[in-house]
Formats: structure tokens, C-alpha cells, sequence
């Protein structure tokens, strides 16, 4: 099937002279999760992770993935012609690098510019200055609707209440246009569905775990113009948006009023966000100025009322999850229990929480060795039971009208072998490296990411993923601009920004380990050397003691997992009963 889809490109590519044609990850907001509508590049390839790029020429295909999907995308690719190109690697090839190899004079380059993004367009441009491209061909859409595409996502708007918000679209409109007035721009292009959200004070479902719709922004000094399916709007929602002076207009003129702004205005946009389709139409004359959306740098900040709201929600999700994990351990000896009844009982435990809307993101429910693979998805046509030894992995989240969640716990479920008792508790070490950390206003997260993996890094271990990223309220379970990475880390964290904090150690068909929680930065103390900030802990859910090695912590940190342990049965316990609570009081004893 995967083959015959390339033969069918390779054809369409012939038409034009096409050597090369890019399919990445991606849907005209350059979204991280998409709809199932613009899944081309998990289309052409199949391969089903979130991130990858596929690379068809007219002999060779290839896919470009990270470190979270090395083992998935080997497996998944395996039915085809496709082969994994590994990046983040000293020896990895890039794909300009790989082009280059393969058309060393020149080569003609074709992509659907609507869902590629202007930064990675300028970034072929510049390591590939003599190659042609070509960014109004959508030929994997073309054999897709052949095939029978899923329908464009068609979700209905809804209004996201201040008293969750903790701000009105009319203040959030005033302090953006405050912004937008001190850096002197007369128009800010947004593309990003959570940004539109946040700064509109709306919510949909056009994307799966995603509470965003699809959707562009543009923001004057004097209008605001929502580009948008009006049949997802209902009376109520377009009578409010109308109330804070929102102008509705079909998503598809988004072009044609770009190209309208007058010559000499100056037009702010994020590259990273904004699709080349979009920033083609701009006329001349306009002063072009890029940097990250100001709403990014607005929505990273929590309010008071945005962070006490989420509070609310991480209790609610901890008494879902000690359910769940109780419910699991029963069950177990049964012989019953796959990863997916698993994942799916989770579910049903969260849809019983007050507020409840939908999970954050697909949860990741691995047993054993499958948890070895970051972003592992289980499936109920490939089942795999938990059994009652090693270690199972669930890392998942959901989303509240107070707040969104996401959390990991790997825990025992059986006898272990004594390197995964070693290895968890180097993560739980990491873990509580970056939790305890105490840091300088102003410092970034690859800082931080270092002081996390030291203690790995001491013992010649390492995870190819992120530390750390923002959460959304609300809105997207990933969001930035802060990153805790040892690479795309350059704004530094500040109060107010909600991040996770989930390091790992993963061993191929064997083990994975990975424990996070959530937490909120506050200030610290003020010396004479600066104002020090630190994190505070959001997430309520014991940490499982059982595969620690006691001997490789230190006093402190076996003082911190005691305290977090004994602040979770204090807040736990008051909603728990019966089994539930005699499960929570043997997780939280002190060790």
C-alpha cells in the first residue's frame, strides 16, 4: 500500500520534473497534533508519531524522526520502501544534507506551502541555493482524496469563561495591541490555533486532545479579523466575539487581506507558525518583522486565577489516577489487563471528575518493553497484557474546564530485575534535580536540562528526548516558548510559566522509565547576587517507592520523596475511600 502511494507521487512528480518532494508533520497552523484530515506525511509513509519529516525522490524515500520515535518509526516502517533517517545523532544526515548527496549540482523541489512553515522554506533556501522550489503542489492530498480523506475537521466553537481564563478577550485584545504599539507594528499574523484560542477566550475540538479550532488571526491597532468556518460558530459565540469587536470572515480570504496591507505598514509574524502560502501573498513595500507571537509570549504566564484553577484540576487528576493505578494492581493476576483496556479504564476514572472535557493527548499505556519507545501507542489489534512482573509505564493527562494535565508514573508490578531497579531511581534522582532546582532569573533551559541529566550523564547514561516543556491552560498539552532541552532552549524561564519535568532512561527491548510531574515557576529570594527563582509542584500523584534503591539517595532526596509522598496522601486522601485510600496510604509510607 505504502509503495504503491509513492509510485503514484513519483508519477505526479515526473509531470513537473520534480526531483525531490517534502512531506512534513504538519497542517497550515503548523500544529504539532493534527487533525486526521492533514496526516499526508503519516499517509505516504506510515508511520503514525507526532513529528517527522518524509522525504520522496524520484529513487529514494525517507523519513526524518527523533529520538522518541527511533524503535517506533523502525517498526512501523518496515512494510515499506521508506527508511529511517535518525536525527539528533553525531553521525545523522540531514535532509538538506541527504539532498545535496543526491542532486550534488541542482535539484527541483516541490511541497504544499500550506503546510509547510516559512521558517523551514527559508532554511532549505539557504542550505540549498541553487535548487528550484515549487510550494503550490499538494500531490500526496491529491492520491489521498482519491483514496477516500477523512472529512475537515468541523468541531463547534465555545466560549471559554473568564472565571476559568482569569482574563477577558477584551483586556487580552487591549494588552496585545499595548504590545504590539510599543514594538511599533500595525498588524500581528497569527496562525497558531492555541494562540487565537487564548487571546479570543474560545475553545473547540477540530483536533483531537487539542481544545483549539481552525483558524486565523489578524490584529490591528483598530480591527481584529477571525478567519473561520462561520457554520462552527454558533448564535451565542458570534454575538460574543462581535461584542469585543471581533470581525468574522471566511477562512479562506486570509490571503487575499494579507495581501491588501498597505506598503510601508509593518506586519509582525512568527516564521515557526506561519505557512508559506500566507507569507507569499504579502505585497511589497510591507516591512516584514518575525519574532515569536507576542499572544506565546502572553499565554506562557499564567494568572493567579489560571493557576489556582489548575491546582483544582491536579487534584481531581490524582484522584482518578490512584483509582486507576489501584484498579490496575487488582486486576493484574487476573490475567486480564492489556495496555488498551488499561488506557481506556483510565478514562473512564478521569470522565468521573467534575469538569472533565477530554484527554490532553493519546495516553501512552506500555508495559515492559514497549515502554522503551517514549511515544508509544497501544492498540487493541496488537494486545499486550500487563503482567504481573517489571515495570508499566502510563504517562497521559486531560483536560479540565479548570485546567490541563499531564502526568507520568512508572510503577512495579511484579518482581524486577536489579538494573531496572537501578535505573529508576537515577530518573527519580534527575527528577528531583530539576524539581529542587534553584536557578538565576534569566537563565534558559538547557541550563536546566544539564543540572537534570548530571546524574545520568555521571553514570554514562542519557534520554533523546526534552526535559521539559510548557502546558498549556487548556489548550494544548505542548506549548512554549520555554523548553527544558539541550537544544531550542533559548528563552529563559520565568514566573508564572507552567512546565513539565519528566526525564527517562529507555533500554530497547527491555525497559522504560520516565516519571513526570508539572510545576509552576515562582519567584525564590533576592541577594545581592539577583533574583532567584524556583519551581512549585503541581501534581498530585505518589511516586511509587517500591523499585527504589535506597542506598543511591541522598539524605535530601530521600526526604523530598517522602514529603511529596506524605503532601499527596494529605490531599488525596480527603476524596478517596475504602480501597482506593489503602491503596494511597501504602503508596505514601515513608521508605
Amino acid at each position: 500500500m505504502i509503495n504503491e502511494r509513492i509510485s503514484k507521487l513519483r508519477k505526479m512528480m515526473a509531470k513537473r520534473n520534480i526531483d525531490a518532494y517534502i512531506v512534513p508533520s504538519s497542517d497550515p497552523h503548523q500544529s504539532e497534533y493534527l487533525a486526521d484530515y492533514y496526516k499526508t506525511r503519516e499517509f505516504i509513509t506510515g508511520f503514525t508519531g507526532s513529528a517527522g519529516t518524509a522525504v520522496i525522490t524520484t529513487k529514494k524515500s525517507g523519513l526524518w524522526t527523533d529520538g522518541r520515535y527511533f524503535i517506533q518509526a523502525e517498526k512501523e516502517l518496515a512494510v515499506g520502501e521508506v527508511e529511517l533517517y535518525k536525527t539528533g545523532l553525531p553521525e545523522s544526515i540531514s535532509i538538506e544534507e541527504f539532498l545535496l548527496q543526491e542532486f550534488p549540482n541542482r535539484g527541483k523541489i516541490a511541497f504544499d506551502g500550506n503546510n509547510t512553515s516559512v521558517a523551514e522554506y527559508e532554511n532549505l533556501i539557504k542550505k540549498l541555493p541553487n535548487f528550484e522550489f515549487i510550494t503550490d503542489v499538494d500531490y500526496v492530498g491529491e492520491i489521498w482524496n482519491e483514496e477516500g480523506r477523512p472529512a475537515s475537521p468541523d468541531s463547534k466553537v465555545y466560549i471559554f469563561d473568564e472565571k476559568y481564563a482569569g482574563e477577558s478577550t477584551s483586556d487580552r485584545l487591549a494588552r496585545l495591541r499595548a504590545m504590539m504599539k510599543e514594538r511599533g507594528i500595525d498588524y500581528h499574523f497569527i496562525g497558531s490555533l492555541d494562540d487565537i484560542a487564548y487571546v479570543l477566550n474560545i475553545r473547540a475540538n477540530d483536533v483531537q486532545c487539542n481544545p483549539v479550532v481552525i483558524s486565523y488571526l489578524l490584529v490591528s491597532d483598530k480591527a481584529c479579523n477571525l478567519y473561520i468556518d462561520k457554520s462552527k460558530l454558533s448564535e451565542e459565540v458570534a454575538n460574543y466575539l462581535k461584542e469585543n469587536n471581533v470581525c468574522i470572515k471566511p477562512y479562506e480570504v486570509i490571503g487575499r487581506d494579507v495581501s491588501d496591507i498597505e506598503a510601508r505598514k509593518t506586519l509582525y509574524l512568527e516564521p515557526r507558525k506561519t505557512n508559506v502560502a500566507v507569507y507569499s501573498s504579502i505585497g511589497r513595500g510591507v516591512n516584514v518583522v518575525t519574532g515569536t507571537n507576542l499572544t506565546s509570549l502572553m499565554k506562557c504566564h499564567k494568572n493567579e486565577i489560571e493557576i489556582k484553577n489548575t491546582k483544582n484540576a491536579y487534584i481531581k487528576d490524582g484522584v482518578a489516577l490512584v483509582r486507576f493505578l489501584n484498579w490496575l494492581e487488582t486486576g493484574i493476576p487476573t490475567g486480564t489487563i492489556t495496555e488498551m483496556i488499561a488506557s481506556e479504564k483510565l478514562l473512564e476514572f478521569r470522565k468521573q471528575q467534575d469538569l472533565f472535557i477530554e484527554d490532553s493527548f493519546e495516553s501512552i499505556s506500555a508495559y515492559g518493553a514497549n515502554a522503551s519507545m517514549p511515544h508509544y501507542k497501544p492498540s487493541h489489534e496488537n494486545p499486550v497484557k500487563v503482567e504481573p512482573r517489571g515495570l508499566y509505564l502510563i504517562d497521559s493527562g486531560g483536560h479540565y474546564l479548570d485546567g490541563t494535565t499531564d502526568i507520568t508514573r512508572t510503577i512495579a508490578v511484579g518482581k524486577l530485575k536489579e538494573e531496572e531497579i537501578y535505573h529508576y531511581t537515577l530518573v527519580l534522582k534527575a527528577h528531583i534535580n530539576l524539581m529542587e532546582a534553584k536557578f538565576l532569573e534569566g537563565t534558559n533551559g538547557g541550563y536546566l536540562d544539564a543540572f537534570t541529566r548530571y546524574c545520568l550523564w555521571k553514570n554514562r547514561i542519557n534520554f533523546n528526548h526534552g526535559t521539559g516543556h510548557g502546558v498549556g491552560h487548556v489548550l494544548n498539552v505542548h506549548e512554549g516558548p520555554q523548553r527544558i532541552a539541550t537544544a531550542g532552549n533559548e528563552y529563559p524561564m520565568e514566573v508564572g510559566m507552567v512546565t513539565s519535568d519528566e526525564p527517562g532512561i529507555y533500554i530497547s527491548g527491555s525497559h522504560g522509565i520516565r516519571i513526570e510531574s508539572i510545576m509552576v515557576c515562582v519567584e525564590d529570594e533576592m541577594t545581592e547576587f539577583g533574583q532567584f527563582l524556583k519551581f512549585d509542584n503541581l501534581t498530585v500523584v505518589p511516586i511509587d517507592t517500591r523499585p527504589v534503591d535506597k542506598s543511591l539517595l541522598s539524605d535530601d532526596e530521600i526526604a523530598w520523596l517522602n514529603d511529596y509522598n506524605k503532601m499527596c496522601y494529605e490531599k488525596l486522601s480527603p476524596y478517596l475511600s475504602g480501597h482506593d485510600l489503602e491503596y494511597l496510604r501504602e503508596q505514601c509510607k515513608e521508605i
